[in-house]
């Protein structure tokens, strides 16, 4: 039996993996997220899917690293971002090849493939309102939050609760503070909206969820409290250090139905801790977990290759 990977080539993550789905007594089927990029051959034919040639249509169970997306290529040029010549063939070829690889994943899960996580969740994780809707719906503590790009309501929204960050509402930038200096350019907003919080205190943790298991929950320690720890030096270069935290059974329960929720079977779930305060900020569908498995011997790797390879026995 066989299970497989989606995900980059050099991903260790999809490394660790697929080690673990050997010691589970499974072959790995890798498929290359970036084959196409790479002139990689896939195939399909009258239904049935083909990478290098070979059929892969018995492989019951995915680990999906990440789903691939159309994106408009620019480069830095006097500290801007231009374009580049020939951005539109460009971005027309990634907006097919992520047309292809989608349609591959949602036939695997039509066919009752097991997708850890299927392209679903992962689109449902680039909203950051809809979170916030099912995080509320369930009784969750959330931020206080204004989506808006009417500049008169930020002020008033600002005006109340005084400390204030704001980030995209698809995410994939750093939280910013703010400041009187974001407030002077709040007229810039007017052409999309953007997400506002409280700024929340408290210590960073972060959660790992496989099914109904939490398999990790940790705080994370940097030498400096940043609004967005992803933004902390000692973070990003691999310095950071790490506590247990044990959740209280309330907590526990929350993320085990926010995951659900959003239709996940893997989530990184991040909350601000204070005292025994949890406060929900964001769910992720592929979080960046190697760093904790590392230092605190977290079997995250496991529980994901378990979960693969136990659905792929399951459907066979």
């Amino acid at each position: 039996m066989r299970i497989g990977i989606f995900g980059e080539g050099t991903d260790p993550q999809c490394a660790a993996v697929a080690r673990e789905a050997a010691t589970l007594g499974a072959d790995t089927l890798y498929v290359d997220s970036r084959a196409l990029d790479e002139g990689k051959a896939l195939s399909m034919l009258d239904g049935k899917s083909f990478y290098l040639g070979e059929p892969m249509d018995d492989v019951r169970g995915f680990y999906v690293r990440s789903v691939p997306a159309p994106y408009v290529p620019a480069m830095k040029k006097d500290d801007s971002l231009v374009l580049y010549e020939d951005w539109f063939t460009t971005f027309t070829q990634t907006r097919e090849r992520a047309a292809y690889f989608l349609s591959w994943l949602l036939q695997l899960s039509h066919r009752g493939a097991t997708l850890v996580n299927g392209p679903h969740a992962a689109s449902v994780m680039q909203f950051k309102p809809y979170q916030l809707h099912a995080l509320r719906s369930l009784g969750a503590k959330v931020p206080r939050t204004l989506i808006s790009n009417d500049p008169a309501a930020i002020r008033a929204f600002h005006a109340e609760v005084k400390d204030v960050i704001y980030k995209p509402v698809m995410g994939g930038a750093i939280t910013r503070r703010l400041d009187d200096e974001a407030l002077k350019r709040l007229d810039e907003v007017t052409a999309s909206p953007v997400i506002f919080q409280e700024l929340v205190p408290g210590d960073d943790v972060r959660v790992m969820l496989v099914g109904d298991e939490i398999v990790s929950s940790v705080s994370i320690v940097t030498p400096q409290q940043h609004l967005d720890f992803r933004d902390d030096p000692v973070y990003s270069s691999g310095e950071a250090t790490y506590l247990e935290v044990v959740l209280p059974e309330p907590v526990q329960r929350f993320c085990r139905a926010a995951a659900r929720a959003c239709g996940l079977i893997f989530a990184g779930i991040d909350l601000k801790q204070r005292a025994r305060d949890y406060v929900f900020l964001e769910l992720n569908s592929s979080p960046i977990y190697m760093d904790v498995e590392l230092k605190m011997g977290h079997r995250i790797s496991r529980a994901i290759a378990r979960r693969v390879v136990e659905a792929a026995r399951t459907a066979r």
